[in-house]
């Protein structure tokens, strides 16, 4: 089978790989259809930025598959993966959450290491599938842990983790949902998809902008951070409210400034959400955002841009890493 194969840092390659097999009787094998690009991590780990991983995000060795947003087709299952998902069967098609080598044909999964898989109805595609990867996994679990019913909500970045944040706030009952991002295309496709208003940051001293967001909504209840940029955090813990939490969702590399007094002393919480949703509620959710997106209730299809085919992944890592301006998520046909 052809797979998107790191030989070395920097050194990335379609090629023919052996085709996995049924290893445990908790195994599935499933034919990949879409994969999506993962701008930051994706691109660091080609670049050796980060070390290899393979599976359940295990540590691995080069060289390794890319990839780890993607839909398909089940064609191969153990007879055991009913006693954890007693509803699949081969010919589902499936998204995931949490399962690396999957710029492939085909992926062989341990349904017991898995963070999560979820069936997908007639009326959701297979784009729309690998894209839930992140619009139906860790971030869903973010507003979950993180929103409440009339909750005033800041979402800072608008790439498609922030645009599905901003979604599943409203959806679970926020007031006000508010978006900042320095590209003007992220900014409008905010307010497309719910946002109450977005800023372009980009025009805006990061505090000004922040004094500006509670002159017009009031003070925020709490912030997610999918830009992991330093305005970004200045913004925010301006505009939140004293006691508030700020939930950092960005996965980036790079250091970032923080204005530490504030931080230190107006926050009540800085880092990751603490009550996170144990693995039977992190199932149900994923469920949820796919049948949102059945419902017309999380706008994915919107959020992509571009497709690549599986053998210019590459050039799709290249462009989506240089032109943030241009490309919000990036789809690869893979069959």
């Amino acid at each position: 089978m052809k797979a998107a194969v790191v030989e070395k840092p920097g050194v990335l390659v379609v090629r023919d790989v052996p085709k996995p097999k049924l290893e445990s009787d908790y195994d599935i094998i499933v034919r990949v259809r879409k994969a999506s690009i993962c701008r930051h991590p994706d691109y660091e780990l080609s670049q050796g930025l980060r070390p290899p991983v393979k599976g359940g995000w295990e540590s691995s060795n080069y060289p390794f598959i890319l990839g780890h947003e993607f839909s398909g087709e089940i064609v191969e299952m153990g007879s055991k993966v009913r006693e954890i998902y007693p509803e699949l069967k081969v010919g589902d098609r499936i998204c995931e959450w949490s399962w690396c080598d999957g710029f492939a044909e085909f992926v062989k999964i341990d349904v017991r290491r898995i963070a999560t898989v979820a069936p997908l109805p007639d009326n959701v595609s297979d784009e729309e599938g690998a894209v839930l990867e992140l619009a139906g996994g860790s971030t869903i679990c973010f507003a979950w842990a993180g929103v409440k019913p009339l909750d005033k909500v800041l979402v800072l970045g608008c790439g498609l983790a922030g645009l599905s944040i901003i979604q599943h706030a409203k959806n679970f009952g926020a007031d006000v949902v508010v978006g900042t991002d320095v590209y003007e295309n992220r900014v409008e496709l905010a307010r497309k998809v719910g946002a109450d208003a977005a800023y372009n940051a980009s025009k805006y001293d990061p505090d000004e902008l922040g004094r500006l967001i509670k002159k017009e909504f009031g003070e925020m209840d709490l912030v997610f951070d999918t830009a992991g940029v330093s305005s970004a955090v200045f913004t925010g813990t301006e505009a939140l409210k004293p006691g508030g939490p700020f939930y950092i969702f960005a996965h980036v590399s790079e250091h970032v400034k923080i204005p530490y007094l504030r931080v230190a002393t107006k926050l009540g919480h800085f880092g990751s959400p603490s009550n996170w949703p144990d693995r039977a509620r992190v199932r149900k959710l994923m469920r949820l955002a796919v049948k949102w997106v059945s419902e017309g209730r999380l706008d994915v299809k919107s959020m992509i841009t571009h497709h690549f085919p599986l053998d210019r992944v590459a050039e799709a890592l290249k462009l989506n890493w240089e032109k943030p301006q241009d490309y919000i998520k990036v789809v690869i046909d893979i069959a």
